[in-house]
């Protein structure tokens, strides 16, 4: 859990401003400690000046406090360590990985008393910040929504490979017996939950007879169950607004070891460039704007036969392991647009 974060590099150098002054950034990066692409983008926040901010879900709450106090004036801060921010003056908010309702910090009912109270006071930051958000936490929660992508894909005319949504085990049974040999299940919502610092993934499986016997596990937590594609490779397109980073990935592993690219050490990957069509390319940029989303990633995967079935939507979205292969100038793009925003608040 190194933390690379530049803004705690400048406190530790001690070249920052009195740490009593109250500050007036301009950006809000909400987040988790382990965030490269947030920290990248935060010196070249500061290489041009701009002064920014960011909370993580592991300053809350020994490092972080707030102040919402209604009167005659109003008054919106809040703390992180010694420093003190004004919230008024926020113009644009990155929102990343930062869903409150993992926190862990108690146990038993004091727990769910701590992670209600600490949800409902993010509610009330999105009451206070009303500026530009890249993306919107409603629209962020709500694209994570598989069935809802799948849905959605299907209509724009994505090929989407069939799928059973179920904690019933008879349905999982029957959709196996329909695909035999040839289904996957994955979770319904993100494959990893890092718990005192420890990171759990469920990542994608293929699923064998032999697992019938536990399908009556299934009530305790529903999956999704998938067709398999078979895999020839795998594209990623990276959306920054209207601009596009197709990338596409294959591996020298044998097809049939792997079910979850994740599964795959990054040596064995294999990057390319890759260039769409502008349908293709049309169909994607439709699909942002119908989940309400400025960055996102895309994942497909192509059939042996060169068919390309769409996956899902990951509305946060990794990219500098892209841009560390293929030289891919996603984070530029995205502070080029950050600045966008930043000029049209100031000339509105």
């Amino acid at each position: 859990m190194n933390n690379t974060d530049p803004l705690d590099l400048l406190e530790r150098l001690n070249i920052t401003d009195d740490s009593n002054k109250i500050s007036s950034p301009d950006v809000l990066i909400l987040t988790k400690k382990m965030d490269i692409e947030s920290d990248l983008l935060g010196i070249q926040l500061l290489k041009n000046g701009i002064e920014y901010v960011k909370i993580t879900e592991e300053d809350i709450p020994l490092k972080f406090g707030v102040e919402f106090s209604i009167g005659e004036t109003n008054k919106f801060i809040f703390k992180l360590g010694k420093r003190v921010f004004d919230c008024k003056n926020i113009k644009l908010v990155l929102f990343r990985y930062f869903d409150l309702k993992f926190l862990e910090y108690y146990t038993g009912v004091y727990q769910l008393y701590f992670q209600q109270q600490w949800y409902q006071l993010f509610n009330y930051l999105q009451t206070i910040l009303k500026c530009t958000w890249i993306n919107h936490p409603i629209n962020t929660f709500e694209a994570e929504n598989r069935l809802n992508q799948l849905l959605i894909a299907k209509q724009l005319g994505f090929n989407v490979p069939e799928t059973s949504i179920t904690n019933v085990s008879e349905s999982g049974q029957t959709f196996l017996e329909s695909h035999a040999n040839n289904t996957i299940v994955k979770v319904l919502h993100h494959h990893e939950i890092i718990s005192k610092q420890v990171s759990h993934r469920f990542l994608t499986t293929n699923v064998n007879p032999d697992m019938v016997s536990k399908f009556d596990q299934l009530k305790f937590a529903p999956l999704i169950f998938q067709e398999q594609i078979p895999n020839q490779e795998e594209i990623r397109i990276t959306i920054v607004g209207n601009k596009l980073f197709p990338v596409k990935i294959t591996t020298n592993k044998d097809k049939n070891e792997y079910s979850d690219l994740h599964k795959i050490q990054e040596k064995d990957l294999r990057f390319q460039h890759l260039e769409i069509d502008k349908k293709f390319r049309r169909m994607c940029l439709k699909m942002n704007r119908v989940l309400g989303l400025s960055i996102s990633s895309l994942d497909f995967i192509v059939n042996s036969s060169g068919v390309v079935y769409f996956l899902e939507v990951n509305p946060i979205g990794d990219w500098n392991w892209l841009e560390q292969h293929l030289k891919l100038s996603i984070t530029e793009t995205l502070l080029r647009l950050i600045k966008k925003y930043l000029k049209d608040t100031q000339n509105p």
